[in-house]
């Protein structure tokens, strides 16, 4: 990194532009931005899946729009609370989000995360009070990463806590917890660690500008990528091995196979090394979490 009192005429780094067009505080595209989509969506879909299989033999469509109430929510609220957060620094590195890009306030993002936060809880004590509890739990997950942890090494740890949390959100709206459920916590921990890094790659150069050293930052990109690869063969690992024990042996392979292909090409994306190629990468990663994810609840069907 050069020395910022370097020589003159050296010259700076230049300021990323915004190149997207964004159309005011109340479009869609604005908030699909603050809830994150990539992300937020594929929490939302998980859950469903497993809210799906939980309640298969009395299915409660009302219980299931709760469910996806809060996990949509709950999702929002990290996201835009994580962008008012993070706007000032956004806006010295120029990346292209709605709050630098004047769509929105500030403010309004963070009030707006502050009452979607709310808002699952709503959804979770509907669900029940096991239910409220994990909505309390995943939120507070939330919170502490946007507000102390991201700027750090410890920035993993919400993420993987909060996680397994997703396929018990499922199983609470159905009003059951079977006990081989024990398995999300150590595969989605892992699967959290594989995604949270994978997340942070296309940003490690411009957190690093920005004074941000969580830990994809401090390993570097060569070494949070293997790191990534690592976390996800471990999830994959125990996916099969778990469902191959408890499950339909055809449907947790499949979901596996299909896991895999979308790996692959999630390596042959990032290898290229491009910023914006780490988050197509980061893109097909998250799909192959999901087809793994769908394929064990599908084959254990708990």
């Amino acid at each position: 990194m050069a020395d910022p009192a370097g020589a003159a005429g050296a010259a700076e780094p230049p300021v990323p532009v915004a190149t997207r067009t964004w159309h005011g505080p109340w479009h869609p595209g604005t908030h699909l931005a603050l809830l994150h989509a990539g992300p937020g969506l594929t929490v939302v879909v998980v859950g469903l899946a497993f809210g799906v299989v939980a309640g298969r033999h009395d299915p409660d469509l009302g219980r299931l729009g709760l469910l996806v109430g809060l996990l949509a929510c709950n999702q929002y609220s990290a996201g835009a609370l994580n962008d008012a957060v993070d706007a000032p620094a956004d806006a010295a590195t120029g990346r292209d989000k709605p709050i630098p890009a004047g769509a929105i306030s500030r403010r309004a993002a963070a009030t707006l995360a502050v009452g979607a936060g709310l808002a699952s809880l709503v959804f979770g004590a509907l669900l029940g009070p096991a239910t409220l509890a994990l909505a309390v739990a995943g939120l507070a997950c939330a919170w502490a990463y946007d507000l102390w942890l991201k700027g750090t090494v410890a920035s993993v740890l919400p993420f993987a806590l909060a996680l397994p949390l997703v396929p018990l959100f499922g199983y609470g709206a159905a009003g059951r917890f079977p006990a081989v459920l024990w398995w999300a916590w150590p595969i989605g921990a892992l699967a959290a660690v594989a995604v949270h890094l994978a997340d942070s790659l296309p940003d490690v150069e411009t957190d690093r500008a920005a004074g941000v050293h969580g830990l994809a930052t401090l390993l570097g990109v060569r070494r949070a990528a293997i790191l990534v690869a690592a976390g996800y063969l471990a999830m994959l690992a125990l996916v099969v091995g778990s469902g191959l024990a408890a499950g339909d042996r055809l449907v947790v392979l499949g979901g596996a196979a299909v896991s895999l292909v979308l790996a692959a090409a999630t390596l042959a994306v990032g290898v290229r090394g491009r910023p914006e190629d780490r988050r197509a990468a980061y893109r097909l990663l998250l799909a192959a979490v999901i087809a793994a994810a769908v394929g064990w609840a599908a084959g254990v069907r708990p």
